[in-house]
């Protein structure tokens, strides 16, 4: 359960358990400020602990998921006509027992890239303009940041790429979210 700091108490849904660790959903609705967490076995509280509670802390997901690196995200090109296409940013190596990049490839001059990220702690933006993405230090225009809405707990944040990009390699990606900074991952442009 978690107790917010107004005193409500909330069930939290629980992903993964294991002797020395629990991974949960914080409930939706918990208040900011400081929280307590409690953990019940049949019934008998275990242990509890504190946290802080803020309706903004993004992060973005890396592939390797050390939180560096090579960016958990997938490219989304659009044709001049409409087409969309989605692309991998990266694939498992099983010969170096890794994940490595997939470089964007801008294609046609038409084509529009964007970069699908994802990460959490981003839904509670206090508005869209206040969801900055800069790759290899370019703006990239964020079209959504919110609820990816197929995985409970998970935020994606579009973002289009800017053409001026092609050649560089790897690029780092930057996220603010409410002056708030993300951590930095990587992609890798042809």
């Amino acid at each position: 359960n978690v107790v917010d700091s107004t005193g409500v108490t909330r069930a939290a849904g629980l992903f993964f358990v294991s002797p020395g660790q629990i991974n949960f959903l914080m409930p939706s609705g918990t208040a900011s400020g400081n929280a307590s967490v409690r953990i019940f076995v049949d019934g008998l509280s275990v242990a509890e602990g504190a946290v802080a509670i803020n309706a903004v802390a993004p992060s973005l997901f890396a592939a390797n998921s050390s939180g560096a690196g090579l960016a958990a995200a997938v490219v989304l090109r659009v044709k001049a006509d409409g087409t969309q296409i989605f692309e991998p940013l990266s694939r498992f190596d099983t010969a170096q027992n890794a994940f490595v990049p997939v470089p964007i490839d801008f294609g046609a001059d038409t084509d529009r890239i964007f970069l699908l990220l994802y990460g959490s702690g981003i839904r509670g933006r206090s508005g869209l303009t206040a969801v900055g993405v800069q790759a290899g230090g370019t703006d990239a225009p964020v079209s959504y940041a919110g609820p990816q809405n197929d995985f409970a707990g998970l935020d994606q944040i579009n973002a289009e790429l800017s053409r001026s990009l092609k050649g560089r390699g790897e690029v780092t990606v930057r996220l603010t979210v409410d002056n708030r900074a993300a951590n930095a991952v990587t992609v890798t442009i042809k």
